[in-house]
């Protein structure tokens, strides 16, 4: 039986000898394969940057190399030592990535956020008769001119990243549509906190007060600056997490 079978595919494969030249070899050729790579892909993502968008291509097999931009505004109200703060966060930046693949679809991913206008502005009111602690001295707000003004919180422009990351905006199979996750840390250095104040400030019975421009509250003031500025120092390593779905075409 076994060497009937041998018989039908010499046989039946005989075309494939037959003749001279290349004609013959051809048939055990195999098909070539492009080395072509993946040459554009967008996509749209969310995370602790804003929502923004993504355009992507491949520098080589484990490399592609990517850029977009993040957007989103925040409305919120705080009170810090008796002052209201109303503020908004805006975040706005232009960026630039290289996923390095290591194995499958994990990789690594420096870059750098080129463009970083990550910020908060507020205006600060201390209502007439209220009580606000300034550099831990304590007044009160005049009932006629009461202590008001506005705040800033600003970064570095340009900001490098560092992180790792889940699944490929390029696949390199026919696959076309991707879901990547980021992780990683934006060192955008120490934060910047801005304070200017007015009105006038008072003692407890609301008698003896002067004007936020003196030089004795403005001590006062500038030290409250320095207080919030510290503590928001650790956010000089702001946390990069994001969701991005992407079509490559």
């Amino acid at each position: 039986m076994l060497l009937c079978a041998a018989a039908v595919v010499v046989l039946s494969s005989g075309p494939v000898f037959a003749g001279d030249g290349d004609e013959g070899v051809a048939q055990f050729r195999p098909r070539p394969i492009s080395d072509a790579e993946p040459r554009l892909a967008v996509g749209v993502k969310a995370g602790t940057l804003g929502i923004g968008f993504q355009v992507g291509t491949a520098l080589a097999p484990r490399i592609n190399v990517r850029g977009g931009a993040n957007f989103f505004n925040y409305h919120d109200t705080l009170n810090k030592d008796g002052a209201v703060y109303n503020g908004t966060l805006q975040l706005r930046s232009v960026e630039a990535k290289v996923d390095l693949f290591i194995i499958g679809g994990f990789r690594f991913t420096p870059g750098v956020l080129l463009y970083n206008d990550n910020n908060i502005t507020a205006t600060a009111l201390v209502a007439a008769g209220q009580s606000v602690t300034l550099g831990g001295t304590t007044y009160y707000s005049s009932a006629s001119d009461p202590i008001r003004g506005t705040a800033g919180l600003t970064l570095n422009r340009f900001a490098p990243t560092l992180g790792i990351g889940f699944g490929n905006l390029l696949p390199r199979s026919a696959r076309h549509w991707s879901l990547s996750t980021d992780l990683g840390i934006v060192f955008q250095g120490e934060p910047q906190f801005a304070l200017g104040l007015t009105g006038s400030a008072c003692a407890a019975n609301g008698t003896n007060c002067q004007p936020v421009s003196n030089a004795s509250v403005q001590a006062s003031v500038e030290s409250e600056r320095v207080k919030i500025q510290n503590d928001a120092k650790p956010f000089k390593y702001y946390p990069e997490i994001s969701i991005m779905f992407g079509w490559k075409f």
